[in-house]
């Protein structure tokens, strides 16, 4: 390719901030994202700032909004006149704040909480608010304790809970990801691990569909779309590779068709896919 017709990066604001960011999201349907991560006090950070004519302008700004770090943050589970967000920290709890009340109060109002896992939350991910797949909103959570867990908001405790075997080690869980909502009763949840472990959750039947191993720690895993049937699922892993499974042809002794690429020559932490 030329390199004259070679996409670009352009940067469009710069803006320094007094805490290690872990997560950033867009508020859906907004000009506003939220950052989260932690303080150098160990506090729980939140940072919501706004697009306004070319600049970056802080709306609302919590730096003690738990008493220790925040490591995930996601609106899929919130509708998107609600605007929650829900984050997992690192003493294992998931909260769910709504943003809506911080606008006037200078502080989001929690509207929910539960010990969710034994020590850090490393992921999470919602599905069932933001217009994007069928049936109840859920919240999945993967902890260091190698536990997988689907949350349902109005209750509170895990609706299903993935643990791993008796005898069998604790791996730690580093990616989560909803898929498969194309009706209101089949979904899915791929999950990867610090060993290599994929492993594909049937959530309506609460069976594991599909398992595998990269050979190298799995950073993240994402489905092309969430609200079809599923299609095209990317794995990225430690050591610069990549994968891409075509999740609707299956070999009877190869599984599932893949590409495998080495895009970096360092890991690559996460893997999106470009969706019109």
């Amino acid at each position: 390719m030329d390199t004259q017709d070679a996409p670009q990066m352009i940067e469009h604001l710069r803006k320094s901030i007094s805490f290690t960011p872990h997560d950033t999201k867009w508020i859906p349907k907004s000009a506003r994202f939220v950052t989260c991560g932690v303080s150098p006090k160990n506090k729980g950070v939140l940072l919501v700032n706004e697009l306004q004519r070319g600049e970056l302008k802080t709306v609302l700004e919590c730096n003690d909004l738990l008493p220790c770090g925040i490591k995930c943050a996601t609106f899929g589970a919130s509708r998107v006149s609600h605007r929650r967000v829900a984050v997992g920290a690192y003493d294992g709890t998931l909260n769910i704040f709504d943003l809506s009340v911080g606008q006037t109060s200078n502080e989001p109002s929690k509207v929910f909480s539960v010990q969710g896992h034994e020590g850090l939350i490393n992921c999470i991910d919602g599905i069932g608010g933001t217009s994007v797949g069928h049936g109840a909103p859920e919240i999945a959570t993967g902890g260091k304790d190698g536990i997988v867990r689907i949350w349902d908001p109005r209750v509170d405790y895990p609706v299903i809970s993935f643990e791993p075997g008796e005898g069998s080690a604790n791996r730690d869980c580093w990616t989560v990801s909803f898929g498969d909502s194309y009706n209101d009763t089949d979904r899915c949840l791929v999950t990867g691990y610090d060993n290599g472990d994929v492993k594909l959750f049937d959530l309506r039947t609460n069976t594991v569909r599909w398992e595998t191993n990269c050979s190298n720690g799995v950073t993240c895993a994402e489905f092309d779309r969430k609200d079809i049937e599923m299609n095209k699922l990317i794995v990225t892993t430690l050591e610069s590779t990549f994968r891409c499974y075509d999740m609707r042809t299956r070999h009877s002794k190869d599984d599932f068709s893949h590409l495998k690429e080495e895009a970096h020559r360092s890991t690559i932490w996460l893997g999106r896919h470009l969706v019109s």
